[in-house]
């Protein structure tokens, strides 16, 4: 497995909970502030929040047939057909802005009067109110500040002066009275008074009221609103139940009310109608002479009966007078003449009596007389004028029963004529009848409708009764004191712990040395300094700081050849602040106690530092590594060193000297190789403080030089993607013998793992090594 690879693994590891833990207990005193700061917040927002109580109402619809109206409404079939209708419909009517609007107007909910406390301001309504402002305009106002005394009050309108008024008479303005209820007034309070526009106050009346139906499936409604006046929340709900009933039952009456209006006028064109035909009938009547046709044709065939038998009769008296004529007209001498042969005529009757008397005397006369017998001759005389008036007699009678005859044909003619009209003007009358009847009957029956929609009109009811009028539950929904604590205490927890987690997630340095072995697995530390803030206490042999730089000499001597030959060690790191000066100062020192002679050569040509450890002014000797190898010099002058006290010892320097121009070009040359063996013979060790291996090519010439390459990274700073540059140093066998050193580990109670480390960014060395590796010389 490849370095690259060994660096993913190590980040999948598994978490070790304790150090975990530790982690996070290391930043207590956070936490702490965190919960403090969120519970003072927490407190200071229940003391000035305003209560909220939630009010509940529930209606029931009603079915359509617990109507008491809906009796009168089942024979009119679909006219008043009132179904049930669902349930989101009586719902979107209740919550409509128009019964909203009327509720608004009602209760003046535009205007919000606030009474202010020292602590907060609290809503007002209802008798809490000790006056009664009425707006003549609708004019808005942000704040009418009221301020009232038991004998007095002021009121300042918006930005404008103060005004003082009395309570004996309103006080006015073009916009609004306010009429002040002086009993109510024992102490001094202000009070705030704002009015917003309709709009605007039925749009936070709709986002405030709650109206949903109680269950999927049954028929109640539930209302609810939240608000922090209990007396303003009740009387919103109950006069919205109240509102919405009168628009239901304004409704149906108005579904009444159309339907009478509509009758009205269907009758009072069926009465016209009913005129019309009334006149026509009577018309019809009146020009054809028919009044009851069935009694009309009854009489006229039972006239027509009685012409026949009149007409029978007179033809047979005129047969028989026709008769007796040719009877009295065939005899030759004076005979009987047939009588009561069954004429109706008495003239003629007697007359034929007459001379049928007259005959029978005449008869017996001649019977003892002869024919010129005188009273024979008188009565032939009578006999023949009594024939004549016979003969005459029964002529005017033939001719009466002509007449009477033609009378009676032209008067059955007639009769007939009529009675073959009947049948037309009795149906055209049959017509005029059942219109007239239809008209009758309508005009009956919307009668009868108009008075149940009448009735109906006056008995409606709204489509849904009131289960529970509004009732407040006292104890408040917001805040909820109890949650908003431990909201508190949880969101101090959770917040400082987001943030380290975060901070941990975005952190790419190495801070221990188990995660410095995790990295490297194959590389061995020797061993890991703590930080220190002062700088003289690295001179303290009792120190940490000495006893750290002793286990490193140590484990160094694991790594280093047994033999007499001077050995050279190299320190270095990957970029400029992880301490590598420091580390080559420790471990010179280090040997430097146990009694070795040590030269420290200070090779950083770039951005020199170790002058910095031992107080000296680099400026004051400008003699250096960099001036002897320019001056190719064959033996090193001692005035080249500089000796310094360190441990009851003495540790030889051999500083920077002036910074080159060609730092890299210095420290490959053959001139250095001269100056290092030359000084090997002078040493038990040779301490090389060298440049960065990322940021400059300087090191990589005395890398092949040095019997062990002291690789120096820092806690807190040393990012983890530079292990996979070390990596590649060692696989590329640029580095043949290399120790790490962690440095700059910080110690004390408050660490979190067993040597103490503490999780900051704050720590610097005084010398303030930092990310930047410039090539300016130092000015100290």
């Amino acid at each position: 497995m490849n370095s690259s690879d060994n660096f993913i693994n190590q980040e999948n590891d598994s978490v070790d909970i304790v150090k975990e833990v530790r982690y996070y207990l290391f930043f207590w005193p956070w936490f702490l502030a965190s919960v403090i700061l969120f519970g003072l917040g927490t407190y200071i927002y229940l003391r000035y929040a305003n209560t909220v109580y939630q009010t509940n109402a529930t209606l029931q619809v009603k079915d359509a047939s617990s109507d008491p109206s809906s009796f009168l409404t089942e024979g009119a079939g679909a006219m008043f057909n009132f179904n049930r209708v669902k349930i989101d419909n009586y719902i979107a009517q209740i919550g409509s802005k128009l019964n909203l609007s009327i509720m608004t107007d009602r209760l003046d909910l535009r205007t919000q009067v606030y009474a202010v406390g020292r602590v907060k301001q609290s809503l007002a309504f209802g008798d809490e109110i000790p006056f009664n402002i009425v707006f003549k305009t609708d004019q808005d106002y942000d704040q009418i500040r009221l301020v009232l005394e038991p004998t007095e009050g002021a009121i300042q309108i918006g930005e404008t002066e103060e005004i003082q008024f009395g309570f004996l008479e309103p006080f006015e303005t073009d916009d609004f009275i306010l009429i002040v209820n002086a009993n109510a007034v024992e102490d001094s309070s202000e009070f705030l008074i704002k009015r917003s526009s309709k709009s605007k106050t039925i749009t936070s009346l709709s986002k405030q009221i709650e109206i949903n139906a109680s269950s999927k499936t049954g028929d109640n409604i539930d209302l609810l609103v939240q608000g922090s006046n209990i007396e303003r929340n009740e009387a919103i709900i109950n006069t919205l139940i109240d509102v919405a009933h009168q628009q239901q039952t304004r409704d149906k009456q108005e579904i009444f009310a159309l339907s009478i209006d509509f009758i009205n006028n269907r009758l009072g064109s069926i009465k016209s109608e009913i005129d019309s035909l009334t006149l026509k009938t009577t018309g019809f009547k009146s020009d054809n002479q028919i009044f009851s046709p069935e009694a009309q044709t009854t009489a006229a065939l039972s006239n027509i009966t009685t012409l026949d038998q009149e007409q029978f009769n007179l033809t047979t008296q005129r047969a028989l007078a026709q008769s007796l004529k040719r009877n009295l007209e065939n005899q030759n001498d004076y005979s009987l003449l047939p009588s009561n042969i069954g004429l109706y005529s008495g003239n003629v009757n007697d007359l034929v009596v007459s001379y049928n008397e007259l005959v029978l005397k005449r008869k017996n006369l001649l019977a003892g007389a002869t024919n010129r017998n005188p009273l024979v001759v008188q009565l032939s005389d009578q006999l023949k004028d009594l024939k004549g008036n016979i003969f005459e007699s029964i002529n005017n009678y033939i001719n009466s029963i002509d007449t009477s005859l033609s009378k009676y044909k032209e008067f059955k003619n007639r009769t007939s004529s009529e009675v073959s009209k009947i049948p037309g003007l009795e149906a055209s009358l049959l017509s005029f009848q059942r219109k007239f009847q239809i008209a009758e009957k309508l005009f009956l029956f919307l009668l009868e409708r108009r008075e149940e929609a009448s009735i109906s009109f006056e008995s409606t009811l709204p489509n849904t009764r009131v289960i529970n009028f509004a009732n407040t539950d006292y104890i408040p929904i917001a805040p909820k004191k109890q949650i908003l604590a431990l909201a508190a205490v949880l969101l101090g927890l959770l917040v400082p712990f987001g943030v380290l987690y975060i901070l941990k997630l975005l952190d790419t340095k190495i801070h221990t040395r188990d995660e410095l072995e995790k990295s490297i697995p194959n590389l061995d530390i020797m061993g890991e300094v703590p930080f220190v803030q002062d700088m003289e206490s690295v001179k303290d042999p009792r120190g940490i700081f000495a006893e750290a730089s002793r286990v490193i000499r140590s484990n160094i001597s694991f790594k280093l050849k047994d033999d007499e030959d001077c050995k050279v060690i190299l320190s270095t790191s990957s970029i400029k602040g992880e301490g590598k000066t420091l580390s080559a100062f420790n471990i010179a020192a280090s040997y430097v106690a146990a009694g070795n002679k040590v030269l420290l050569v200070g090779a950083d040509l770039r951005n020199p530092q170790l002058h910095t450890l031992f107080g000296i002014n680099r400026k004051s000797n400008s003699k250096g590594l960099s001036n002897l190898i320019s001056n190719n010099l064959d033996e090193v002058p001692p005035d080249y060193f500089v000796t310094m006290n360190l441990f009851n010892n003495q540790i030889d320097l051999l500083l920077s000297g002036s910074i080159p121009p060609n730092p890299a070009e210095l420290l490959g040359s053959q001139s250095f190789i001269k100056v290092l063996n030359n000084v090997k013979q002078s040493y038990d060790y040779i301490v090389i403080d060298s440049a960065p291996l990322v940021l400059v090519s300087d090191t990589i010439p005395l890398l092949k030089y040095a019997d062990l390459v002291i690789y120096t990274t820092r806690a807190h700073f040393t990012d983890k993607k530079l292990i996979l540059f070390i990596n590649k140093l060692v696989e590329d066998n640029k580095i043949n013998n290399i120790g790490l050193v962690l440095n700059g580990i910080k110690t004390g109670a408050k660490s979190y793992y067993k040597y103490g480390y503490s999780y900051r960014y704050s720590y610097q060395y005084k010398y303030n090594y930092g990310y930047g590796y410039g090539y300016s010389e130092d000015k100290s």
